[in-house]
């Protein structure tokens, strides 16, 4: 998640400055925007600075020391602490809290946790005390990264949820690149937290804005995200497939080694637990260099020493596995420090502050609405509204499930009516007519489709837990072809291709056995190819936004 500082402060270029800083802002852009060449922007520049200085203009000063620190990379961290140096008793709307929020990013790259939280806080209190709303935002989703860098993932999604509110609700602020990253980092604390339903639902938003907004970046990153995510559902193939996009997306633009190393844990494990050991070990062994190279510990990769060591003391070489444990504890040693450090400096420096200021207003308020919240007849207004707005919710629910549960009989109906295997012979010929350039025979595109036509005439989907890997070895097929196949000719992932027959499946066997209707839903689930009851309810509900529960009772009523 480290590549969220850089973009979360790349768009204060655009915005945020009071209406002096604002004009000189935009007018120095302009003036740039007409060379082509990176050698004249920094002479122009440089040569502005001059007269700057010369008239001791500290807001000009600091706009073209901002503009330097992305023409001279290199320089970077000095232009910023210049910017620092002459504006820290300013009150200017941007500096310093811009410039605290993009030292921080510098020194959290270079792995100074302990310094970015510094600069972090610092940016927070100036943001707050000059009255940037955008600023003072921008610093609390920075402080969430390092919250979940720190392992205090329920307190980050928070942060990160009411960033994308806060966003969403103020849209001169929201762009590709603060609004893009700050759904990969809820995502992300949704992996770490296990709301996989809720994962789901965040990495399609993120697909669908970064593939509409060009950011490539922030897309490989959430493909990545995605591949952990097929992992903890135990779709195996799928994650490799997914992290192994990711990784190569990601070798195109970024030196960050950790974020391969990320790639190549999960693609291990996904190895290991298909039982493919020695696949698995390789991915594990590069992980292992990363970290003894870069000494930059992520939580979860540290994992990877306890299968290192197993497979160590598996064949007998206790040199090696005293190496790996060795190289353990001192990593974790690392980890163990930052985390530590964090936690208690973001309570005490951060939350501490926050909570007095959040006390400070509570404290205002209620002195201002003091003779409101002791107003009677207010009460019992605000008191009946409740009421009656929970009983529209509870009887608009109750609409709903029930034109849900007779849609859904209807359609059921409407199906048995219909000659299936027919149907699917059309659904073929109509699907052949499509155009997208597979890079597929069309011999073998209609082979397959054949195949999947028989796969589900014969219900094949609810006898066993197919992965995609195992469905193309019994079409006599592989997982690449199956895939994009599904993807175009079924228009959805394998993953939804299977619920949603299996779903159907289900929707008919209930509808038309009375006994199937007496099981519980594990049995249900069972008998219609899910693992569990919680897997199969989720899918149902999905798909015909009732849960399969309330459609069991209104079936026997």
């Amino acid at each position: 998640m480290k590549y969220l500082f850089f973009f979360s402060t790349i768009f204060f270029l655009l915005c945020n400055y009071t209406a002096k800083a604002q004009d000189h802002f935009e007018e120095l852009r302009e003036l740039l925007r007409k060379e082509t060449e990176t050698s004249k922007r920094i002479k122009i520049t440089e040569d502005l600075l001059d007269q700057y200085k010369g008239s001791s203009d500290t807001l000009k000063m600091a706009n073209a020391y901002h503009f330097l620190s992305f023409l001279k990379p290199n320089d970077k961290s000095a232009f910023i602490d210049s910017i620092i140096l002459i504006t820290k008793n300013k009150r200017y709307s941007r500096y310093p809290a811009g410039a605290y929020l993009e030292k921080g990013n510098i020194k959290y790259e270079l792995g100074d946790y302990i310094g970015a939280l510094e600069s972090y806080v610092q940016a927070s209190e100036k943001a707050k005390t000059n009255g940037n709303d955008k600023l003072h935002a921008d610093a609390k989703f920075n402080i969430g990264l390092l919250k979940n860098q720190a392992g205090d993932y329920e307190e980050s999604k928070t942060i990160f949820a009411e960033y994308i509110t806060f966003l969403e609700q103020n849209a001169n602020y929201r762009t590709t690149f603060n609004y893009n990253p700050a759904l990969f980092a809820l995502a992300d604390s949704y992996i770490h937290t296990k709301d996989l339903d809720l994962v789901e639902k965040i990495i399609d938003k993120g697909i669908e804005q970064t593939l509409k907004t060009n950011d490539s970046a922030t897309y490989s990153y959430i493909i990545v995200t995605s591949g952990i995510h097929q992992y903890l559902l135990k779709n195996y193939q799928n994650a490799i497939d997914s992290l192994q996009k990711g990784k190569e997306l990601i070798r195109k633009f970024d030196p960050v080694e950790t974020r391969i190393a990320t790639c190549d844990y999960y693609i291990g494990r996904s190895y290991k637990d298909l039982g493919n050991k020695e696949t698995g070990l390789s991915y594990f062994k590069k992980v292992d260099t990363t970290l003894r190279k870069t000494k930059d510990v992520i939580p979860e990769t540290i994992k990877v020493y306890e299968y290192l060591k197993e497979d160590a003391e598996s064949k007998g070489d206790y040199k090696l596995q005293l190496d790996y444990l060795n190289t353990h504890l001192e990593l974790d040693s690392i980890r163990h420090a930052n985390q530590v450090y964090l936690t208690r400096n973001i309570t005490r420096k951060y939350d501490a502050a926050e909570l007095i200021s959040e006390k400070e207003k509570l404290i205002a308020k209620y002195e201002k609405d003091t003779f409101l919240k002791n107003n009677t007849i207010t009460f019992l207004i605000v008191l009946s509204l409740i009421l009656v707005l929970l009983a529209i919710y509870g009887f608009r629910r109750s609409y709903l499930n029930k034109s849900r549960f007779q849609k859904l009989l209807l359609e059921q109906q409407e199906k048995s009516k219909i000659n299936q295997s027919a149907a699917l012979e059309k659904e073929i010929t109509s699907n052949l007519t499509k155009k997208e350039d597979l890079d597929i025979p069309e011999d073998v595109i209609e082979t397959i489709l054949k195949k999947l036509q028989d796969f589900e005439a014969k219900n094949q989907f609810a006898k066993k837990h197919y992965t995609l890997n195992s469905l193309a070895k019994e079409l006599n097929t592989n997982s690449a072809y199956l895939s994009k196949i599904i993807n175009v000719y079924k228009s959805v992932n394998f993953s939804n291709y299977l619920n949603n027959l299996r779903i159907d499946f289900a929707v008919d066997q209930l509808s038309t056995n009375k006994a199937l209707r007496s099981y519980t839903i594990q049995a249900i689930a069972e008998e219609v190819g899910f693992k569990n009851a919680q897997s199969f309810s989720s899918a149902f509900h999905k798909k015909t936004g009732i849960y399969p529960s309330y459609f069991i009772k209104h079936l026997k009523d």
